[in-house]
């Protein structure tokens, strides 16, 4: 796939769109000194804003490549965020060592689902949150979507829904699964999946 496509539709308004953190962060309950990980940096502008909007939280970001990553442009946080180049299905990251990790318009193109899930779980403390953001897979935009990101982005690309992430999170053993809507948005083609990592008995 070009890189050419990648870095144009990186620089899109909408990649620099900080609503989607903004709602999954009114709910959910992080602590200020939070270990936050993102799955998917981009350009790194989400990273910069949950370094903004959790002044005090340590915000981790991997991307398996760093083409669109412009870390000098970025407004962060007084804690700036550590970008890594990585692998989502492999994460170099200890267990049980972040409070929530984030994959907001990123899930959809990533090879082998199950084991993103599965190694978001493990690196989730018990108690944390897993939070993702993307393309309800039920809605008419959904293959629309599927069909631009083929041709210019990944061959990967699919808009999941809520049941196979449902599935996919249980799997990977994580509970209290549920998807959120932005009021007065319930029939747009965004959705919020919340899961979490089960505390100890």
């Amino acid at each position: 796939m070009p890189s050419l496509f990648k870095r144009f539709f990186a620089r899109l308004p909408m990649a620099r769109s900080t609503r989607a953190y903004d709602f999954a962060l009114a709910q959910v309950d992080l602590s200020r000194a939070a270990r936050v990980l993102e799955i998917g940096a981009g350009q790194g502008f989400g990273a910069a804003h949950l370094s903004r909007t959790l002044p005090q939280a340590q915000v981790v970001s991997v991307d398996i490549t760093t083409e669109c990553l412009k870390p000098e442009r970025l407004e962060t946080g007084p804690r700036p965020p550590l970008f890594i180049q990585a692998t989502a299905p492999a994460l170099p990251l200890a267990a049980a060592s972040m409070d929530a990790v984030f994959l907001v318009m990123t899930f959809h193109c990533l090879p082998q689902p199950q084991q993103v899930i599965r190694e978001a779980a493990r690196v989730l403390k018990p108690g944390g949150v897993l939070i993702l953001a993307d393309v309800d897979g039920h809605h008419w935009m959904a293959r629309p979507f599927e069909w631009v990101e083929h041709a210019f982005i990944s061959p990967l690309t699919h808009a999941y829904t809520p049941e196979e992430l449902a599935e996919l999170t249980a799997r990977a053993g994580l509970v209290d699964f549920h998807i959120q809507r932005r009021p007065g948005k319930e029939k747009g083609f965004m959705m919020w999946a919340f899961a979490t990592k089960k505390p100890p008995r």
